[in-house]
């Protein structure tokens, strides 16, 4: 194994040793270990007595002797297998977060597992007097109402009398996602609720409730409507939360320019008044999702520390966004930015004005695609890695993350526009591709060493997988019209204009637009 992979795997371990919750941790395994001990010899006693007094065993002396030994050889021995298998099964980690229904259900698969590896150890390594099968499965049974039973009994007490836990200092159980709604934003959310993680959505659902319905019906999620410049809402969205995942804005290079002030107004000027909020509020993580295309325009491989060269308002944007944000650092307020690579794949909320997923579309509805400025420079990035990102930032500690920027994506997915033209050649053979040029000068190849190296991160879903995903979904029927206005953010921000009037303030064209009957945008 090469040197380099070592030392990112070391540091991977570190980052999780440090953000692992080990006090808490450490009092729960010792308050289980009791338990496990209390059932075993519960279930020796019980089945001793059954013994005596069922079936008048002739020498219950010489019984009770056998039991004891079997308590005092093996006490030390399931004590540490019960805890091996708990943490194995993620038993700690995922109970103390988890819902009645989902830490009864992890509760009985690591307890059921426990006893099944104590059985065959006891069996294949003592090969000796077996401990009774009896014995067993009470204590199986028992294990079942004092480990398990104890952490639902203590679930439902709180939630009965709303008893709010006390948080540890550096722990996230609750997340807010502003755009949760969003291309991104719809993805982030579902990963969140399937990592157990308790999620507020804030979003002006301009797109439609649609990209949420799944979310939506999950008890750890709730919708607010809201406007990410209304202080009211935000702030009534951010009462009660661990962390922060900024993804609201106007995306897109196009799609700012058709309204900049709007743009100047969602992406950057929003963007203080959200910091200060948090804080106020005892928010304690901000993940800001930004993008590589602050770069702008270079000819060489750029990283975390590479000058910025904003070519457009919606880069500009993000860079503003970046530095308000990391000057707001305490010990207390730990925000990231996460400068992203080119998005493209499949999400609930579909976008096909970003050009992996527009290749696509055309490619399979027309046969045919232009390639503009095919010698640019471009990293991409699949959606659902980029929530993993996200993720991965969450749950890292503190230290790892607070004031730093991590670049988003893999060094194997730097490709030029034109390489996309000969992907979609290799997967759908046969398509007509068109070469042209335009005055767009931005071009960037990026590093992303930092991240794998902290974080431990790494992309999983590659260019052509994602793309192969798109053609089913496009081929199966529900994506079938990707030309309309709801899959374009441009689109949709010119209808802006054209549904409410030009007279009116951005802030009242969003909420014109929104009332638009039958818009989705």
């Amino acid at each position: 194994m090469k040197l380099s992979t070592l030392a990112r795997y070391s540091q991977m371990l570190r980052a999780e040793a440090r953000a692992y919750p080990w006090k808490e941790t450490l009092s729960r395994m010792a308050v289980d270990v009791l338990l496990v001990n209390a059932s075993m010899v519960s279930a020796f006693t019980l089945w001793f007595l059954f013994y005596v007094v069922v079936l008048r065993n002739p020498n219950p002396q010489e019984l009770a002797f056998r039991f004891k030994s079997f308590v005092t050889q093996y006490c030390l021995f399931w004590s540490f297998l019960a805890l091996l298998v708990f943490q194995l099964s993620g038993f700690y980690p995922q109970t103390s977060r988890s819902g009645g229904l989902r830490k009864a259900a992890i509760a009985f698969r690591a307890v059921s597992l426990f006893m099944i590896v104590f059985v065959f150890s006891d069996y294949f390594v003592y090969r000796g007097a077996l401990v009774p099968r009896g014995v067993a499965l009470l204590g199986w049974l028992l294990m079942l109402l004092t480990v398990g039973g104890v952490r639902i009994v203590k679930h439902r007490v709180l939630k009965l009398y709303n008893v709010e836990q006390k948080t540890r200092p550096n722990e996230v159980k609750n997340i807010l996602v502003l755009g949760g709604a969003g291309y991104l934003g719809s993805v982030v959310v579902g990963q969140l609720l399937a990592r157990g993680f308790k999620v507020r959505v804030l979003d002006s659902f301009l797109f439609g409730e649609e990209p949420l319905a799944e979310a939506r019906k999950h008890p750890s999620c709730e919708l607010e409507r809201g406007d990410v410049r209304d202080i009211g809402a935000v702030v009534q969205a951010m009462r009660g939360m661990d962390a922060v995942v900024h993804l609201a804005a106007i995306v897109g290079d196009q799609a700012c320019e058709e309204n900049k002030q709007l743009a100047t107004e969602v992406n950057r000027a929003s963007t203080r008044m959200l910091v200060d909020v948090a804080r106020g509020c005892g928010v304690r993580r901000f993940v800001f999702a930004s993008s590589c295309s602050v770069y702008g325009a270079s000819n060489f491989m750029l990283d975390e520390s590479s000058g910025l060269s904003p070519l457009s308002v919606y880069a500009q944007t993000k860079v503003d966004s970046e530095t308000i944000l990391l000057a707001a650092k305490t010990p207390e307020f730990a925000p990231t930015v996460l400068r992203l690579g080119t998005l493209f794949g499949l999400s609930s909320r579909m976008r096909f004005d970003l050009v992996v997923n527009l290749f696509v579309a055309r490619a399979a509805t027309a046969g045919r695609i232009t390639v503009m400025n095919g010698d640019q420079w471009r990293p991409f990035l699949h959606v659902e890695d980029a929530g993993r990102a996200i993720l991965a930032c969450l749950e890292a500690a503190p230290s790892a993350v607070s004031g730093e920027i991590f670049n988003v994506g893999s060094s194997s997915s730097n490709f030029q526009i034109r390489d996309l033209g000969q992907a979609i050649a290799r997967i759908l053979p046969g398509t007509q591709i068109d070469v042209a040029e335009n005055g767009d000068r931005r071009s960037y190849r990026v590093s992303f060493a930092k991240i794998e190296q902290v974080l431990g991160f790494e992309c999983e879903i590659s260019l052509e997988s994602g793309m192969r995903q798109m053609l089913q979904a496009i081929r199966s029927g529900p994506l079938a019209d990707f030309s309309v206005d709801q899959f374009n953010n441009q689109i949709a921000i010119r209808a802006i204009a054209q549904a409410a009037g030009a007279t009116l303030s951005p802030l009242q064209q969003l909420a014109a637009l929104a009332r638009v009957e039958g818009r989705s945008v």
